[in-house]
């Protein structure tokens, strides 16, 4: 399941990516040579850096290289180690929880704000926020369980072993 969502979600950024700097180019060339401009574009252009921004987010928590505070965890061992590494997952657990359902709030609240260029609701827009922290969750619950299981494959190796 995590392989088609990684594929999946690797897909949308890439596309988005896309998207944004052939917009973006696309305007620069008109502005510079064509002397007019897209009127869209740049409107357009913010939006999909915002879903880029939540996207890439996620991407970063799946990897593993989003920022964290895991100097306590790198230079322990042992229980203190594993305390460590559950307790600063924990923290970003309840941080995203907390992101997921403001930004949803907001979303929802936004929806009749239409963009001027686009004529779209910003909520568009804003439901990279909730979608984003609702893949970082999933990513940080996964996390969650692969140290578990991690430390429980280890403790039954060291059993085994004596």
């Amino acid at each position: 399941m995590f392989r088609i969502l990684d594929r999946i979600l690797d897909s949308v950024l890439l596309a988005v990516l896309g998207l944004m700097a052939a917009i973006v180019a696309a305007n620069v060339f008109c502005r510079f040579v064509l002397q007019f401009s897209i009127y869209w574009g740049d409107e357009a252009a913010q939006a999909l850096l915002v879903w880029l921004t939540f996207l890439g987010a996620a991407v970063a928590v799946r990897d593993r290289a989003h920022y964290a505070f895991d100097y306590l965890g790198q230079y322990s061992r042992g229980n203190l180690q594993f305390a460590a590494a559950i307790v600063s997952r924990m923290i970003t657990l309840i941080a995203l929880i907390g992101l997921f359902y403001w930004g949803l709030r907001v979303t929802l609240g936004i929806r009749p704000w239409i963009m001027p260029a686009m004529e779209i609701s910003r909520a568009w827009v804003y439901a990279a926020g909730p979608i984003g922290c609702g893949l970082m969750i999933i990513y940080i619950i996964r996390d969650l369980g692969l140290l578990v299981h991690e430390r429980r494959v280890a403790a039954k190796t060291v059993v085994a072993a004596t």
